[in-house]
């Protein structure tokens, strides 16, 4: 839209009028003018000044008509779904996952691919290939995408692009945020992967009602993702959650007390076999197998001295079990509530079962990523008004 912005009382008026329009249609919509005049408490003439303007900057469009009040049908506006694009990548040890949704949280299009291990320009190279295919699949360029998220098995310094320390990253995961911005020009986010689970827990699980809890992330190793007073707790330098290294007993200070690697331990002491996979371990137990259900009772019980751990720190209300580990809940949870009430310091102590449907570091990245994309895009639309 060409033209000048407003500047000055006249310009920012507009901009706080405009943003009260598009706030209530985002929070209440698809709304008709005269549902959003009351909910504003703006004049008639100021709520259809906004929606022209904001229909004209693509934020909002119109949804219909209201065919349920009396008289001629009103016409509804809602948000435009295509005002922001956004794009959530996880980065696993074995694939990468990306989904390309709208302002509305849609699921656009979705691509994975193998995971490369040598260099951390291939990891970059098919970040940047998987978000082309998600925005050909949707009918846009990736230069559309207002924001990604990045999804790693990682420390991630406080900028959202360091990598401090990486957990099966090629090449420690150096450089990485630089090397997917190469191939990728748009505003872009390294998150830690069990902080992402922890975020998805939080809009789409149970912990939606939770101001404080701990999703404990089990797989390949553990971490936490730590939430307080409803936000997502990083710590000074995004180290906040690194229980891997927690001292226990049983293991060597410096070492990981829980993972994949520490089960296959376990396994091997426990007489069986093989190198089976943690989850052929725990079908085995389903199955009745002693050896394995001795492996995931010792599971159990770290994952228990990591939980105890953490809550005499911070005693959040509840604790999830997500992960690989978390499909094992059924296995897990007892077990580890018998530790923690014979173990475990007197608190109150409470573990689930993960809510989160799906890929919950994917959907953890994707609402973050929309989030963002949706304030930019907001902030841009009502930052003036053209003559």
């Amino acid at each position: 839209m060409s033209g000048d912005y407003l500047a000055g009382p006249q310009g920012l008026l507009w901009s706080i009028n405009a943003r009260a329009v598009l706030d209530v249609i985002d929070r209440e919509g698809p709304l008709g003018r005269p549902e959003i005049t009351r909910a504003t408490g703006l004049s008639k003439t100021t709520v259809a000044q906004a929606l022209r303007e904001l229909m004209a900057r693509g934020a909002v469009e119109e949804a219909g008509a209201d065919t349920t009040r009396r008289g001629p049908a009103a016409t509804l506006y809602r948000i435009a779904p295509r005002c922001a694009l956004a794009l959530g990548v996880d980065i696993g040890h074995l694939r990468i996952r990306a989904v390309l949704v709208d302002a509305m949280g849609e699921t656009l299009a979705q691509a994975e691919t193998r995971a490369p291990r040598r260099r951390v320009a291939d990891t970059a190279a098919a970040v940047a290939a998987l978000a082309a295919e998600c925005a050909g699949h949707a009918g846009t360029e990736p230069g559309a995408i207002g924001q990604a998220v990045v999804g790693v098995p990682a420390i991630v310094a406080g900028d959202g692009h360091t990598v401090r320390r990486a957990y099966g990253l090629p090449q420690g995961g150096r450089g990485l945020a630089e090397a997917i911005e190469s191939h990728l020009p748009v505003p872009l986010l390294l998150e830690n992967d069990v902080n992402l689970a922890a975020v998805a827990e939080q809009r789409f699980g149970a912990c939606a009602d939770v101001a404080d809890f701990v999703l404990l992330g089990v797989g390949v190793g553990i971490g936490a993702g730590i939430v307080l007073g409803g936000r997502l707790h990083r710590g000074f330098a995004g180290g906040a959650g690194e229980v891997a290294f927690l001292p226990h007993p049983a293991t060597e200070p410096g070492t990981e007390v829980l993972g994949a690697r520490r089960i296959a331990e376990q396994a091997r002491q426990a007489g069986i076999e093989g190198s089976p996979s943690p989850r052929e371990i725990f079908e085995s137990a389903r199955g009745g197998d002693e050896r394995a259900l001795a492996v995931v009772d010792a599971t159990a019980r770290r994952i228990a001295h990591v939980a105890a751990s953490v809550a005499l720190v911070i005693e959040p209300e509840l604790f999830v079990l997500g992960g690989a580990f978390g499909a094992s809940a059924d296995l897990l949870l007892g077990r580890i509530r018998r530790h923690l009430a014979r173990d475990a310091a007197p608190l109150p102590i409470r573990i689930i079962a993960s809510g989160v449907q799906g890929d919950a570091v994917l959907r953890g990245a994707s609402w973050l990523a929309r989030h963002r994309a949706r304030e930019r895009a907001f902030a841009a639309v009502v930052g003036g008004r053209t003559t």
